[in-house]
């Protein structure tokens, strides 16, 4: 308990300490800040090593920024001539659509130029066998008359 006791103590005056520290440190800054001078005092050293890390990232950020850029080219280079070929392709179907539908009316007019040729095949064959039979008739008319 004593023990106990004597830690606590010392953690509230180890804190009242950090208290009256943070304190003077802020009223110090203050007062460098109302003089004109910066809060974060840096060697010239640092400020170069900052200024060239900066440097540094801006310009792998250029670098990549070109390297999109040029993607970016690529890529509508590539749609331009898919375009093209595209517009080439439906100029072929229009072109092949309308044969086909030409080629479809010929082989249409061709069928029924068939069937109306049978037609008239069955036809002209009936009729020879009609006047094969008349002519028969009136011979065997005659013979027996």
């Amino acid at each position: 308990k004593l023990h106990y006791d004597e830690l606590l103590v010392l953690q509230q005056q180890l804190r009242s300490a950090l208290n009256v520290q943070t304190e003077l440190k802020d009223k110090q800054e203050k007062e460098d800040l109302l003089s004109g001078g910066s809060v974060r005092k840096r060697a010239p050293g640092d400020l170069t090593k900052v200024a060239e890390d900066i440097t540094s990232r801006m310009q792998r950020n250029t670098e990549m920024l070109a390297a999109m850029v040029r993607q970016q080219e690529d890529t509508v280079q590539e749609l331009a001539t898919s375009s093209a070929e595209i517009k080439e392709i439906d100029t072929e179907y229009n072109s092949l659509s309308s044969v086909l539908v030409s080629s479809h009316r010929l082989v249409t007019k061709f069928g029924r130029r068939a069937m109306t040729d049978t037609i008239l095949t069955y036809l002209g064959f009936f009729l020879f066998l009609c006047t094969v039979l008349l002519c028969n008739s009136k011979t065997i008319i005659l013979i027996e008359s």
